[in-house]
């Protein structure tokens, strides 16, 4: 979505999500490294922009929309996914879309994930 927010974790040291912005065309951009002295998650009014953080073998996202994948009937719009860094680093990863016809291909170092807005009702059950 575009000029949002992702929430995201790299791995499970840090507790509180970094919260990303995205761009017009909904894309966050998140860095990683294996240097201690290169790691930058400052945040300001906009999220933390920009953010290089320590490589771990997962990254997890809470989108604040609706997810377009195959769900359980208790499924939660809120539920975090997890995914693994080495096979976003070295495939890339793209989700379902059981929203649309949209369609991506991977591309080694992108995850994309597909989401549609929380329609009135949806937003009653938050």
């Amino acid at each position: 979505m575009a000029n949002s927010f992702v929430n995201t974790w790299v791995g499970t040291e840090r507790k509180d999500a970094m919260s990303i912005p995205t761009d017009q065309d909904g894309v966050a951009g998140l860095f990683l490294t294996d240097k201690d002295s290169e790691v930058n998650t400052r945040s300001g009014d906009r999220g933390v922009v920009h953010p290089v953080v320590k490589y771990a073998d997962t990254i997890r996202i809470v989108a604040g929309y609706v997810v377009c994948q195959p769900h359980a009937p208790d499924y939660s719009w809120l539920a975090t996914m997890e995914f693994s860094t080495k096979q976003i680093v070295h495939q890339g990863i793209v989700t379902a879309n059981t929203c649309g016809k949209a369609t991506a291909s991977p591309q080694p170092g992108a995850l994309i994930i597909f989401v549609r807005p929380l329609k009135w009702w949806e937003k009653l059950k938050s």
